[in-house]
């Protein structure tokens, strides 16, 4: 039996410079393989082929995304333990 807890999806961070994967790319939107291939067949996902390797610019999907589906950037909220000056 196999008592790992699901892993999170990869931060912007984590991955690596340059091109991903498809299923990289997957984990990091949220979505399945299957609406990566679509989206990629469709010509709305702009990727480079190597190959048979299918990769994706990380800074050119997410421009993408947000500029056809109104994908707003997320933004860390301040924690709640900074204190702001009093006027």
């Amino acid at each position: 039996m196999n008592n790992s807890s699901p892993t999170p999806p990869p931060s912007a961070s984590s991955l690596p410079a340059g091109k991903i994967t498809r299923k990289q790319l997957a984990a990091y939107c949220g979505l399945c393989v299957r609406s990566i291939d679509e989206l990629t067949r469709t010509g709305v996902l702009g990727h480079y082929r190597i190959g048979k390797s299918v990769r994706y610019d990380l800074a050119e999907v997410e421009a993408t995304l947000r500029q056809r589906f109104h994908v707003q950037p997320t933004v860390q909220a301040p924690s709640p333990t900074t204190t702001q000056p009093h006027a």
